[in-house]
């Protein structure tokens, strides 16, 4: 993990309460889940896993810490510093962990019944009189409806949190066990997607989102109309887009984003902060949270009058590209927004 990640995860920790939720509690009890759906991991996915995992242990209440011990410890492939760091956590959070997890040897397990006293000691003396769980069996039966309701959670967590909040969240996505698709990005798209911003077409920008990624139209909607901006350089960066077109886009698609000069420069700068890996494991996550309906044959006309639309749009938009970009001054903002 690079001096930029970890100055991430350091500013992650910085973070207040805010309406009454904590996000890195949520943030770590739903990386966690993520973990879990795996039998196995690399080595450096572990390694991000129990570095992310341990210093948020440690700014997390003890709810938090005995969701996560609960849902390690039957876990075989659980980090070991991280279950050696819950069970000797207070009782509410080290039980589970004494109790259950495969992970402490009975060294391990002597030692602590030492070190941390006599509930501890109960805890370990009663070890093993359940039967064994089979994770991996238990964990894929699961996993299809697990994974939308992590993913409708992390989706809200981002969609309501606030720009910082999101900067972090998506800095620390890259490390996050979630499948990031592939996707198909060409010169035509990008030119659709810029076609439609430039018409103030929200309607179309939104249509050309929803098939690129595989959206439903409502989280299509919730991208373009967001009122930060954060979800358009996401979906940017999932499909290549360069940053000159996506400075255009962030200026024309949505007047709230656009009509502040200063957040469009924070918007470009994020985009060259976040990986294409992180972006598209969010576009993923979208997806799952609201899985598009499948649309039966009554919906191609609709189809092909929307297609229609954004013809029309963008044979439009073209000739009045010049004038708005003569009007905002678009050539002279671009210079110091371009990636490098």
């Amino acid at each position: 993990m690079n001096q930029a990640n970890l100055a991430g995860l350091d500013g992650l920790l910085d973070l207040e309460r805010r309406d009454g939720v904590d996000i890195r509690s949520t943030l770590l009890r739903v990386l966690t889940d993520q973990y879990v759906q795996k039998p196995t991991h690399t080595p450096d996915d572990e390694r991000h896993y129990t570095e992310l995992a341990l210093r948020l242990i440690e700014e997390t209440d003890y709810i938090a810490r005995t969701a996560v011990a609960e849902r390690l410890a039957r876990y075989p492939a659980a980090p070991h510093a991280i279950i050696e760091r819950l069970a000797r956590d207070i009782i509410q959070v080290a039980g589970p962990v004494l109790q259950q997890s495969p992970c402490l040897t009975p060294a391990e397990l002597d030692a602590i019944a030492n070190e941390c006293g006599g509930a501890h000691a109960a805890v370990i003396a009663a070890r093993g009189r359940a039967e064994p769980v089979h994770v991996e069996e238990t964990a894929a039966a699961a996993a299809p409806m697990r994974a939308n309701a992590q993913a409708a959670e992390l989706c809200e967590l981002f969609f309501t949190a606030n720009g910082a909040e999101r900067r972090l969240i998506l800095m620390n996505l890259e490390y996050a066990t979630t499948f990031a698709p592939q996707l198909t990005t060409s010169e035509e798209l990008t030119r659709r997607l810029e076609s439609s911003a430039l018409a103030h077409n929200a309607e179309g920008f939104a249509r050309e989102i929803e098939r690129a990624l595989g959206l439903s139209r409502d989280q299509a909607r919730r991208v373009v109309h967001d009122k930060l901006g954060e979800p358009i350089v996401v979906v940017a960066k999932a499909l290549n887009v360069p940053p000159s077109v996506l400075q255009r886009i962030l200026l024309f698609v949505n007047p709230q984003v656009g009509q502040s000069v200063q957040r469009v420069y924070d918007l470009a700068l994020l985009y060259d902060e976040i990986t294409q890996e992180a972006a598209r494991r969010l576009a993923a996550i979208w997806h799952d949270a609201d899985p598009p309906l499948s649309r039966p044959t009554s919906h191609l006309h609709a189809r092909r009058r929307e297609a229609g639309e954004d013809a029309r749009a963008a044979a439009h938009a073209q000739e009045r590209a010049a004038a708005q970009r003569d009007t905002l001054q678009i050539r002279r903002f671009e210079r110091p927004l371009t990636g490098t």
